[in-house]
């Protein structure tokens, strides 16, 4: 059965993928496995899987891999066994957890659970599926699922052991939702009312096939309060200026854009669609009305923020549109900002 995992939690990846970690060692799983977007979401998903790596490196009787995410969910549709936990951010963990529910017969099977410091929330891993409302046609297991999560999160191992017993015994019987009922398989289509009612029918007993689970020791995560970091040396370095300029050419852009430079900053790149326009752009590349224009201080010094001030207003007078702004920072010397083509 998939699990969806996830963290409300101001701590951010690291808590997340510690969760994960401490899930796999106490529920017996072997391997967590990570999947991001670092070969071009470098920054964001970079910083993850960096994460990932060092809590990894505290867990070492559990293996651990990273994968492309791409590929992570075609693995992910064609082999689902080679995986034990996977954790990821939360985008792909909104779409995959639903993809890998469906693998196993129906979206409306998974349950979920967010953990945060202080209190916790159950639910099934879908929406409210409004055009079903009120049909006694919906698969209640999502919920019945999110259901032993919480007993086992409060330390009611045996009762969730018998209830998740008593719903592999449903299962095992035939008696099934009409979104995973299928013809010489099932025995009986059930509506969400008349499942249920065969769960509670099947309370104290075990599946015969399907291996039985035992609760017994406590499954209840208990993980440390996180702690912040030391914080990192941050030294302002430029700027990216988002500019609206209904041109064609980039280099009557960048005459326009050179005018604002000030004593520290010059402009030193323009992209558009995260390709280089200027300098030595491609003229068979299409543009469209956002351009991003990096300033860049002279000889890889610092700046101050009266600068970028300065630079903002000399803009202003000339007309450029300024639809956004983004300092660049270096953190303890390393960039915190994705380079642009040749950088």
């Amino acid at each position: 059965m998939v699990q969806y995992l996830k963290l409300i939690s101001r701590s951010g990846c690291e808590r997340i993928i510690r969760y994960a970690f401490e899930y796999a060692k106490q529920y017996g799983r072997k391997k967590v496995t990570c999947f991001v977007k670092d070969n071009i979401m470098k920054q964001t998903d970079g910083m993850f899987h960096k994460v990932f790596d060092g809590v990894a490196a505290e867990y070492p009787e559990i293996a651990h891999q990273h994968l492309i995410v791409d590929i992570g969910a075609a693995k992910l549709a064609n082999s689902p066994q080679m995986f034990d936990v996977i954790v990821m951010p939360n985008l792909y963990e909104n779409i995959l957890s639903d993809v890998a529910a469906e693998i196993t017969g129906s979206v409306g099977l998974a349950g979920s659970v967010n953990i945060g410091i202080t209190c916790a929330v159950f639910e099934a891993i879908h929406g409210s599926a409004p055009d079903i409302a009120g049909k006694n046609i919906a698969n209640s297991s999502g919920l019945i699922q999110a259901s032993v999560l919480m007993l086992n999160h409060i330390g009611e191992n045996k009762v969730a052991a018998n209830i998740q017993n008593a719903w592999l015994a449903t299962i095992e019987d035939g008696i099934h939702t009409p979104d995973i009922y299928q013809e010489g398989l099932s025995k009986q289509k059930a509506g969400t009312d008349a499942f249920a009612n065969a769960v509670i029918e099947r309370l104290g007993k075990k599946p015969n096939q399907l291996s039985a689970v035992n609760y017994a020791k406590g499954m209840a995560l208990n993980i440390a309060p996180y702690c912040r970091k030391t914080p990192a040396q941050k030294v302002l370095t430029g700027i990216d200026i988002f500019v609206d300029w209904q041109g064609n050419d980039p280099n009557k852009l960048a005459f326009l854009l050179q005018q604002p430079n000030t004593s520290s900053l010059a402009l030193t790149m323009i992209t558009n669609r995260g390709t280089k326009v200027w300098p030595n752009g491609f003229d068979e590349t299409f543009c469209t009305d956002h351009w991003r224009c990096r300033y860049y201080v002279n000889n890889n010094g610092s700046v101050q923020k009266k600068e970028i001030v300065q630079l903002l207003a000399n803009a202003d007078e000339l007309g450029i549109d300024i639809i956004k702004t983004e300092n660049l920072y270096t953190f303890n010397g390393v960039k915190g900002f994705s380079l642009g083509q040749g950088e």
